[in-house]
């Protein structure tokens, strides 16, 4: 198994595509969708799921756009089903005057609930980490974590969005990630990868 990722748009939003031997997922596709369409060719295997970390505007902005063109299922946790529709949730009205267009997704997700899951041939233990958002879900696999904007190389995610929460942020972060082997690769919606061994002493977490 092997992932790679595009840096993409205004907020430098990490996509990532998980390949395994036959298969294909996308996590995040985040904006400029020509980028992640050509790459998709590229890779050349059939893309089977799309996954979500959570549904802010930066993660979801060329969602549709793929979906134009492949025809799959778009993976959620159902707290952030609406967020897909409404700007004023998914945090693009916040950025409005900056001259953020409004960001919207009709994909009809399906949802994904804390557990261990098989989308095709991939193995996945799901965990749910609120806390920057109400529905931010972590995607283990066996030889790294995709993480979303729960934790990042020596920082954490933002909570002045809507349903954000910076205790529930900080559980999420020593009660769920903390316990994953320290060792395995943590992939963040920005920024490099990381792990919990380089986490221990991050400055964001000092005094929790």
């Amino acid at each position: 198994m092997q992932i790679s990722h595009l840096t993409l748009g205004i907020a430098s939003t990490n996509t990532y595509f998980i390949e395994n031997d036959d298969e294909l997922l996308l996590v995040d596709p985040s904006s400029e969708s020509e980028k992640i369409l050509e790459r998709l060719k590229e890779i050349d295997k059939p893309l089977i799921a799309i996954i979500l970390t959570h549904a802010h505007f930066d993660h979801i902005g060329a969602l549709d756009d793929i979906l134009a063109e492949y025809d799959v299922p778009v993976y959620l946790n159902e707290e952030e089903f609406d967020f897909l529709t409404d700007p004023e949730k998914n945090g693009a009205a916040k950025f409005k005057q900056y001259g953020l267009p409004e960001i919207t997704s009709q994909a009809q997700p399906t949802n994904l609930n804390e557990g261990s899951t098989k989308i095709g041939n991939f193995s996945i233990e799901v965990l749910h980490t609120p806390g920057h958002s109400p529905g931010s879900l972590t995607y283990v696999f066996d030889e790294f974590a995709v993480v979303g904007d729960t934790l990042f190389n020596g920082g954490i995610g933002r909570t002045d969005l809507y349903r954000g929460d910076m205790e529930t942020l900080i559980d999420s972060i020593k009660f769920k990630l903390f316990e994953l082997d320290e060792t395995l690769p943590l992939y963040p919606g920005h920024g490099p990868s990381t792990s919990v061994e380089a986490e221990i002493d991050n400055p964001y977490l000092l005094g929790f």
